[in-house]
């Protein structure tokens, strides 16, 4: 009988040597904790060995070609605020994983009705920031998650990879657009830290490394705070929303005359709409020329007892879908996708 048994399984020498890059590079991170600098580059290893250890990432099945001839109408996706490993009464990862994905499947049931008119081939997704909850904007904020920095960037970092894997899947070709926030913050105010250097920017990164084989995505990445939209004749800027203001607080009107005084010429790039997240609310503000507006987009998040004490603002969790024509270049209808059930 026991000649009969096979002998173990060996581990390959991929797996061996992950191992062993994965064990490295969780030593180096509890060394570095204290050391911005190596923090960053020791995290962002850490996490793409993480990720590699979750398994190979299968290429997209392409979406069906529509055949129709019509340009129709494209899909914008405005996703914001999903501050990863924030841990409330009724808030933490695994609800926010949930309520991510319960918007892409109304996204995508939404789309279909409108291709029941008109074709909808190409969807742009727009990542607002504050993807991650992170550590470092106020005092309090390390009893208030569900996991560290390094898990917060893995988790997130897969489930972008796993939001624009479904709308390749749905759409022929799907172009990211990617705005960092405030919470992405590395170190405090007074650290000598680029603001470019941010957690939400990594883990867009590592993601669009992790899809970099699908031919049909784009991804555009800046390091500068403020991102533009594209679509067609269609052009909207894409800032978080903590650029405005004091404290990265502003009123609606402050928002407004700041978002007009930039369409006025101060921002060199002509548009008509402007996308924010930050305030966890959503809202439509017209703009005074009559034709854009800024839309406000609100959050997976729910019960910030922050936002409750501090601004008096509480919101139920929501996102945002719009459908955009891209000949005559603006808005044809806009969705407030709630998220709690």
């Amino acid at each position: 009988m026991l000649e009969n048994l096979e002998p173990p399984v060996e581990e390959s020498a991929d797996v061996q040597l992950l191992r062993k890059a994965l064990a490295h590079a969780q030593r180096d991170l509890l060394k570095a904790k204290d050391r911005t600098e190596h923090l960053v580059e020791v995290t962002h290893n850490a996490a793409f060995d993480a990720m590699l250890a979750l398994g190979k990432i299968p290429p997209v099945t392409p979406a069906p070609k529509d055949k129709r001839k019509s340009l129709g109408e494209e899909a914008l996706w405005v996703m914001t605020d999903w501050q990863g490993a924030k841990k409330t009464i009724s808030y933490n990862t695994e609800v926010m994983r949930e309520r991510v994905i319960r918007f892409t499947d109304k996204a995508i049931k939404i789309t279909k009705m409108h291709r029941a008119d008109h074709p909808v081939k190409n969807c742009t997704i727009a990542f607002g920031g504050d993807m991650v909850e992170g550590l470092f904007n106020f005092p309090t904020q390390a009893f208030e998650i569900d996991s560290t920095i390094f898990e917060q960037y893995v988790n997130v970092s897969r489930l972008i990879v796993d939001v624009v894997r479904i709308a390749l899947a749905e759409y022929e070709h799907v172009t990211v657009v990617a705005e960092w926030g405030n919470h992405g913050r590395i170190g405090s105010k007074r650290d000598g830290v680029p603001r470019s250097d941010n957690f939400d920017r990594m883990c867009y990164e590592l993601a669009r490394q992790l899809l970099a084989g699908e031919k049909n995505l784009t991804w555009q990445d800046s390091p500068e705070d403020v991102q533009r939209i594209e679509i067609g004749n269609y052009r909207a800027l894409l800032l978080h929303g903590d650029e405005v203001g004091r404290n990265g607080f502003a009123s609606p009107a402050t928002i407004v005359g700041h978002v007009t005084k930039w369409q006025s010429g101060s921002y060199p790039w002509e548009f008509r709409d402007a996308y924010i997240g930050h305030y966890h609310t959503h809202a439509e503000w017209a703009l005074p020329n009559g034709l854009g507006s800024v839309y406000q987009t609100g959050s997976t998040e729910s019960d910030n007892r922050y936002a409750g004490v501090m601004l008096a603002a509480s919101a139920t969790p929501s996102q945002r879908l719009h459908f955009i024509d891209p000949q005559r270049g603006r808005v044809t209808a806009a969705y407030k996708v709630w998220l709690d059930a």
